[in-house]
């Protein structure tokens, strides 16, 4: 069914694609799946907490998956150390991160509009000469926008 979705959906886009449907026809090595984004109220509940993918995973199109959950990661393991109580670890935790997961999963448009606009950005932006050139220009500024905590004296 995938594969046959793929053929209708590329039938006309020219250049290389007749030969790649072709191929795709016969691949024993195919995978297709579907892109999701996780949004949470909560990132833990009584003695669990989540991180990374499985509390805020952005989408693959921001490139802050690993980001996220290593700074994800180092708060809840500080905020653990710093708080006996993990209810109270867990409470900072989620104030810290929230306005970052926020920011971070904000690339997805909720309106057509909006959402016809990002496929033809993304189109633009798929071609080898643009893409080039964004690596050149552009820097990714959502690093900057979380202040880590020292925790460096719990671990003294």
């Amino acid at each position: 069914m995938q594969k046959e979705l793929l053929q209708k959906l590329f039938a006309d886009a020219g250049f290389e694609t007749p030969r790649v449907l072709k191929d795709l026809k016969n691949a024993k090595d195919f995978y297709f799946e579907a892109i999701g984004q996780v949004k949470m109220d909560q990132r833990s509940q009584g003695r669990v907490a989540l991180v990374g993918d499985a509390s805020y995973c952005p989408s693959p199109i921001t490139g802050m998956g690993t980001t996220l959950a290593r700074v994800g990661a180092y708060i809840l393991a500080g905020e653990l150390g710093r708080n006996q109580d993990h209810k109270e670890a867990f409470k900072k935790y989620e104030t810290l991160m929230r306005p970052y997961v926020t920011k971070a999963q904000k690339i997805f448009p909720e309106t057509h509009m909006g959402i016809r606009f990002r496929n033809a950005a993304l189109s633009f932006v798929a071609r080898p000469t643009v893409m080039r050139l964004i690596e050149k220009l552009v820097k990714s500024k959502t690093d900057d926008t979380i202040s880590l905590p020292d925790y460096e004296t719990i671990l003294a």
